[in-house]
């Protein structure tokens, strides 16, 4: 029913006219353009960066291959967005996961986006569905991605549920506070 799509030079311009043209409920989120994890500045740093910026930014990594992941379509109509990728690309993460990739070859999901209109249509689990598909056909090792539990706080759900991941064969392998930490090996 609906068709997914990886990230590509000639898709960035609908990348971020996707992101620009919804409603976040979180102000500050509109102008992340997915860039956040991609970061290593300080929170006072980032607090300070415009969505002009990101935008920008995120249209120049796209074109050079860094920012990686996938656009869901319902037609021509972009619906949701997946950002998949090298764990190593993600530097914000670093810290937290580097004793998890150890240098090998992981790929991560970290953030979607679903459009209002779209959620509950198990459209996040078919972009989910074919970056692990593509991570495993491109050689990678592993996938992780961190959830956060938030029952009562959809909007910290971007990073997918605990539930999605085990349906695709991901196993918790660490739990801090809210955040699971789960893995699928190839």
């Amino acid at each position: 029913m609906y068709t997914i799509k990886p990230l590509s030079p000639e898709l960035a311009t609908t990348f971020t006219e996707y992101l620009e043209n919804l409603d976040f409920g979180e102000p500050h989120w509109s102008s992340c353009f997915c860039r956040f994890y991609h970061t290593d500045c300080s929170a006072e740093q980032w607090s300070k960066r415009t969505g002009a910026e990101n935008r920008i930014e995120a249209i120049e990594q796209i074109k050079a291959g860094k920012m990686k992941g996938y656009l869901a379509f319902d037609g021509e109509k972009c619906i949701g967005w997946c950002n998949a990728n090298n764990a190593s690309e993600y530097i914000r993460l670093h810290q937290y996961i580097e004793n998890m990739i150890k240098g090998n070859k992981i790929g991560c999901v970290i953030c979607f986006v679903i459009h209002q209109d779209y959620r509950n249509q198990g459209v996040a689990r078919l972009l989910l569905k074919q970056a692990v598909e593509d991570f495993k056909s491109q050689g990678f090792e592993a996938v992780l991605a961190l959830p956060v539990e938030a029952r009562d706080e959809p909007e910290k759900l971007y990073r997918g549920t605990v539930n999605m991941y085990k349906e695709l064969g991901f196993k918790e392998i660490e739990r801090h506070d809210t955040v699971s930490v789960m893995w699928l090996e190839f």
